[in-house]
């Protein structure tokens, strides 16, 4: 089959000729084709010579082009040199004027401070003599009061003791009066029985003896007259005077005797009787006087004890309205001190201002002078610079302008030499071609060969329009090469390929292999950053070159390139390098060439950067940092022949949530947006160190800025994890624990500053607790609301708790949050924590000073509420504040 195809295109080969001219025999055909073959050799090496030449040529105008580079950079590095040497000195200059000036404030804000510390110790002194005396002198009226009060209380009391003793006396004597009335009249009426009975018992014995007298005189009367020898009377009984009774005389002087006795005794009888219905009269008339003497007594106590009683309320009314007199005049006496006080201080603390103020204007204008003089000897030397670089780049243009215009020229006439050549030689060949087709030979073989193409129906020009040309195989196509190393060459060559054939229309020629392989390196970078999709790293490569426009990216990459520019040329580098302690090392690699950058930033200053750094000049320091980064990692990358790119450590140590405000948020998404879109695949690996649990709150916003590869190339380490595996301690910096002293980070941000101090000038709340007092900040807060707070104590010590008010069946109810207790905390400690409300409700915040008795605390605290937007999503909103 391929045999006939040959001879039939060996025919159509043939019938090609031209009209009017025989066609040839095959002896005529093999030497054209002989004659052919001389003549594409003799042009073959005709084209050989002149690219030969032409490289010659190339070659030359490439080592003038790399001689006047190098003449140029030589030119440029001793401007550069020049200019950063009068830029050094400018520098040292006004630093010395700077670091003169600051001494001078320094040296008149001390003597300021001095002056007004003296005032305000010579202030405090006088206050507290004033206020000592008030004391003393209150405190001598209190005593004197007290001891009034005291006096007369007990001159009331012992009153009212004599009172009530003379009272008892007068009882006691009353009821002895009455005892001694009643027992005198007692004795009386026994008496009077007594002397009663004695005197009937006298009478009666004295009419007995009377009677008896008689009777015996009768007797002795009648017995004289009757006998006288009955007259004789003994000598006892003459001498008791007693006649001798006579027998009946005697029966009845015995019954006279016996009635007598018997009367005497129904009279002791009656007196017996009598005396007892008396005595029985007199007890009950005792008792009677004794109920009615202690009826007395305990009226007379009652009165006593209720007029003791409003003795005693009357004077603790007295001494109450005394001590609220007394307390009075210490509030008014007090009141005036601390007006006077408050006074001073306002006064004070007014000049304090004025001088603050004056000093900061000073210290203003100074640095405004100085930044004026520092900016114009910076713009000087910048259009210096920039002015020898546009000398050079021109200088280069023009030269590289000859270069191409000689070469053009040169390609121009060898292009006329040999097309004159070509149509030479095609002119003889054509004569010798129809000179063979004019012979019999081949008239006879061309009228052969019309009479079988005739029977076939065709015609010549049909089959001269059957020849195509053979399709290119896809295993011969030339795809590009690939500047670095790959794990599936053949294709990642054939999709750079075809990303070039996508871009065509937007991608310049490259000057020489460096820039083409720079290229292709970057278009790679695009291919792996979106896993080999041609149509997105295409349309996200327009998007790049539209960033790059609009930023001028590649006129700061020619800066950076032809001044040989490094971190400390970038614009406002001294200015933001105050407020982030970050350093990035070229020269600390891991196995597989990919650098390191640290930063510490839980240190970042992002207060002071917000405030004193403005968006452009932001964006201008991070517009070099990431050009010059991009250019280092792709001469290191071509130089190892691997895609280098770069791991990120960040130290969280010291980090707080209350710090991340919306304008520092605005930053970070820009610049994080900008880097995704315009340097892709160069970052490896990003490491946060000792992670705070808190950082994930807000990493759950951030990442939404990320795509799924830059998620993944996240790596958090929490405190205590190991780091040997990604960057062994001897690479690491001495400030994030490493043992390298080569890589120094500065200390600027937050390192080294008072962290109470630091906390105030962020926009913390400071307050006073005083003693005996707490201090509660509500915030109201729903469910699955983050409450973040951040405090530290100026002196001493303070409680800390968390309490939670809900609504409950029977109304608010106040609970303690588990795992924040009453704790305390210490001065110089900086407490930054957050927490995660179950149910909506009110939290608080508790600083509790109760436990001391005289001592005030002051705290200075920051605190807020992130709040989810929407229940189901992880995003949530961390710039706001939400308190009561």
């Amino acid at each position: 089959m391929e045999t006939q195809r040959g001879e039939f295109v060996h025919d159509i080969r043939l019938a090609s000729h031209a009209p009017g001219v025989p066609y040839p025999v095959p002896e005529e055909v093999q030497q054209i084709e002989s004659n052919k073959k001389i003549a594409k050799a003799a042009a073959e090496q005709e084209r050989q010579r002149r690219m030969s030449e032409e490289s010659f040529a190339h070659v030359q105008s490439e080592l003038l082009r790399e001689k006047a580079k190098q003449e140029a950079s030589i030119l440029v590095e001793n401007e550069r040199a020049r200019r950063m040497s009068q830029e050094h000195l400018a520098q040292v200059h006004s630093d010395l004027l700077r670091e003169s000036s600051k001494k001078l404030v320094v040296e008149e804000i001390e003597t300021e401070r001095s002056r007004r510390v003296s005032q305000e110790n010579i202030a405090q002194v006088h206050s507290e003599l004033i206020r000592s005396s008030s004391r003393k002198q209150v405190a001598e009226a209190v005593e004197d009061e007290r001891s009034r009060r005291i006096n007369g209380e007990q001159i009331a009391q012992v009153h009212s003791e004599l009172v009530r003793k003379n009272s008892l006396k007068q009882i006691n004597d009353d009821v002895e009066a009455e005892r001694k009335s009643r027992m005198s009249q007692d004795k009386i009426a026994e008496v009077h029985a007594h002397l009663l009975r004695r005197n009937s018992v006298d009478e009666a014995v004295q009419l007995a003896e009377s009677e008896r007298q008689r009777r015996i005189l009768e007797e002795s009367r009648r017995q004289e007259m009757i006998r006288a020898p009955q007259f004789f009377y003994t000598a006892t009984e003459y001498a008791k005077g007693l006649p001798y009774p006579v027998p009946e005389e005697a029966e009845h002087i015995q019954s006279n005797k016996a009635i007598v006795e018997k009367a005497a005794e129904e009279e002791r009888e009656r007196r017996l009787e009598e005396m007892h219905s008396h005595e029985c009269e007199s007890a009950i008339v005792r008792e009677i006087n004794i109920e009615y003497a202690i009826a007395c007594m305990e009226t007379e106590r009652i009165r006593r004890v209720s007029q003791h009683n409003m003795a005693e309320v009357h004077n603790e009314l007295l001494r109450d309205h005394s001590k609220k007199q007394v307390v009075e005049l210490m509030e008014e006496e007090r009141g005036r001190r601390v007006s006077q006080e408050n006074l001073a201080l306002v006064h004070d603390e007014l000049h304090r201002e004025r001088s603050k103020q004056r000093v900061v204007v000073e210290i203003e204008n100074e640095r405004h002078r100085r930044m004026s003089e520092s900016s114009i000897a910076e713009v000087h030397s910048h259009l210096l610079r920039r002015n020898s670089i546009d000398k050079v780049v021109q200088l280069a243009e023009e030269e590289r302008e000859r270069r191409i215009q000689e070469h053009q020229d040169q390609t121009t006439n060898d292009q006329k030499t040999r097309l004159e050549q070509q149509l030479h030689a095609v002119g003889a060949m054509e004569t010798e071609r129809a000179r063979r087709l004019s012979t019999s030979q081949h008239l006879e073989k061309v009228a052969s060969l019309s009479s079988v193409f005739g029977e076939r129906g065709s015609t010549v020009s049909d089959l001269d329009a059957a020849v195509l040309e053979p399709l290119p195989d896809s295993d011969d196509m030339d795809y590009p090469e690939l500047p670095v190393a790959s794990s599936n060459p053949q294709q990642e060559q054939k999709a750079l390929y075809d990303l070039q054939m996508a871009l065509k229309d937007v991608l310049k020629p490259s000057k020489n292999e460096t820039t083409d392989a720079l290229r292709n390196l970057q278009l790679l970078r695009f291919l792996r950053g979106h896993k080999g999709n041609v149509e997105i790293a295409a349309e996200r490569y327009r998007t790049m070159l539209e960033l790059r426009e609009k930023h001028h990216l590649d006129a700061i990459r020619e800066s950076i390139v032809l001044g040989n520019m490094t971190a400390v040329d970038f614009p406002y580098y001294e200015k933001i390098k105050r407020y982030v302690p970050a350093a990035m090392a070229f020269d600390v690699e891991d196995d597989d060439h990919n650098v390191f950058t640290f930063e510490k930033l839980g240190a970042f200053d992002l207060y002071g950067l917000v405030v004193n750094v403005s968006d452009d000049e932001w964006l201008a320091y991070c517009l070099h940092e990431l050009e010059s980064r991009a250019w280092m990692l792709d001469q290191r990358s071509l130089e190892h022949k691997t895609l280098v790119r770069c791991t990120t450590l960040r130290d969280l140590d010291g980090f707080s949530l209350t710090r991340v405000t919306r304008p520092v948020l605005h930053r970070v998404q820009s610049i994080i947006s900008l880097a995704s879109a315009c340097y892709p695949e160069s970052v490896h690996k990003v490491v946060f160190l000792n992670t705070p649990w808190i950082f994930h709150t807000a990493w759950r916003g951030i990442q939404l800025w990320l795509d799924e590869s830059q998620r993944q190339k996240i790596c958090m380490l929490k405190r205590g994890d190991k780091i040997d595996a990604i960057c062994p301690l001897s690479k690491l910096p001495v400030l994030m624990g490493g043992t390298n002293d080569h890589v120094v980070l500065p200390p600027t941000g937050l390192l080294g500053k008072d962290s109470y101090a630091l906390l105030r000038e962020n926009g913390a709340t400071e307050a006073e607790i005083r003693a005996r007092d707490v201090l509660t900040v509500p915030f109201r807060v729903n469910a699955n609301d983050t409450l973040c707070w951040e405090f530290c104590v100026l002196k001493y010590d303070v409680d800390f708790a968390i309490k939670f008010r809900t609504q409950g069946d029977g109304g608010a109810v106040e609970l303690d949050v588990q795992g924040w207790e009453k704790s305390r905390f210490v001065h110089g400690q900086v407490e930054a924590a957050s927490w995660t409300a179950p149910a909506a409700g009110v939290a608080v915040l508790c600083w509790d000073n109760s436990f001391s008795w005289t001592r005030a605390k002051t705290i200075c605290y920051k605190a807020s509420v992130a709040k989810t937007l929407e229940p189901d999503t992880s995003f949530i909103d961390i710039s706001g504040h939400g308190s009561l």
